[in-house]
């Protein structure tokens, strides 16, 4: 590594490690309470059942790493939209998906 990375990393502090989903030591996952409101849509659980496990992890990942209750509540809720709407959610679709996107 050259100097300006050794000082970089020299200066990393604990609160900022380990925030990315692929950084987790352990899968994130949704409290009983946001499962239980997730799994009461059938369409939209199935759906995201369906999915890859990098983008069920990603997604997951996305609504509990919101630092308001608000955020994540909104997050859960456009999540579970969206998978019932037989979608992924707009950070994680596909390019040219959102072509077809109808909000």
């Amino acid at each position: 590594m050259r100097e300006a990375g050794l000082r970089a990393f020299a200066l990393r502090t604990a609160a900022k490690t380990g925030v990315y989903s692929f950084e987790r030591s352990q899968a994130a996952k949704l409290t009983p309470r946001q499962e239980k409101a997730f799994r009461a849509n059938l369409k939209a659980a199935t759906f995201f059942d369906a999915q890859p496990p990098g983008y069920r992890r990603t997604a997951i990942h996305w609504v509990i790493s919101a630092k308001q209750e608000e955020t994540r509540e909104r997050r859960l809720a456009l999540l579970i939209a969206d998978s019932a709407a037989q979608r992924r959610i707009g950070l994680l679709s596909r390019p040219g998906a959102a072509k077809t996107r109808a909000r």
